[in-house]
């Protein structure tokens, strides 16, 4: 019979952790060129200016990203110690308060009283476990609850920068200002549905219908994104010309 390895399975729970920031930053990038390219594109008829616009914003966007997801993660894993040693604290300062909501705790959760008196008085043998059971199960915080700063930074940044290339590459290489739009909202819609669909069959739900979710988000963004541009067109007084 196979045995589970605790460490091991720690660790694959803190790397699928690391999705949330792959696949926002993916998304985002996503997004964000498309629009990008789809609002210029709507109110300018240089190509070249598009293109030109859309890599700044790309730039930007994952160094934007990748430092947004770095300050918070920090800043959150800051404040999450703050409170743990707070807690810590507290366990020492009044021992009594903290078993009492540990016996309550334990109660909710189906105990029963003579057995979680049990439990708690045999963790309070062992303060450094009676102090771990008491910050997950009364105040809901653990150490492991914040993420690496620095990952979280370097996968939103990066994320971001692959999810940009999917509507931008298409657009580059393709010559016609018109064609070239039409392969970046197409690559767009099926990349945000891939997407969809890929975090449907991680979170174990419908991935069809998470994709389907993901490619009308596409749709939109990309519909609102060039009517947006032709009224900056109207209102900036620029010359809109039709697409070769």
């Amino acid at each position: 019979m196979a045995t589970v390895d605790p460490a091991a399975k720690r660790k694959r729970i803190a790397r699928l952790s690391s999705i949330r920031e792959i696949v926002f930053g993916v998304q985002d990038g996503i997004l964000t060129t498309a629009g990008v390219l789809c609002g210029l594109s709507g109110a300018v008829s240089q190509r070249n200016q598009v293109i030109l616009a859309a890599l700044a914003s790309t730039a930007a966007g994952a160094l934007s990203m990748g430092a947004g997801a770095y300050l918070g993660t920090r800043a959150e894993s800051e404040v999450l110690h703050t409170e743990i040693k707070r807690t810590r604290e507290e366990i020492v300062e009044e021992p009594y308060v903290v078993q009492e909501s540990l016996l309550e705790a334990l109660a909710k959760e189906g105990v029963s009283r003579e057995a979680a008196y049990r439990i708690v008085k045999l963790l309070s043998s062992a303060p450094k476990a009676l102090t771990a059971t008491a910050e997950e199960k009364v105040y809901g915080i653990a150490v492991g609850m914040s993420g690496d700063a620095i990952a979280d930074g370097l996968f939103m940044g990066i994320a971001f920068l692959i999810g940009a290339l999917v509507p931008l590459l298409p657009f580059i290489f393709i010559a016609s200002l018109h064609e070239g739009l039409i392969a970046a909202v197409a690559t767009t819609a099926i990349a945000l549905f891939a997407v969809g669909y890929f975090t449907g069959w991680m979170a174990e739900r419908n991935a069809i219908r998470a994709g389907a979710n993901f490619f009308s988000v596409a749709v939109g963004a990309a519909v609102a994104g060039y009517v947006i541009g032709l009224g900056i067109a109207k209102l900036g007084g620029l010359s809109s010309v039709a697409m070769p």
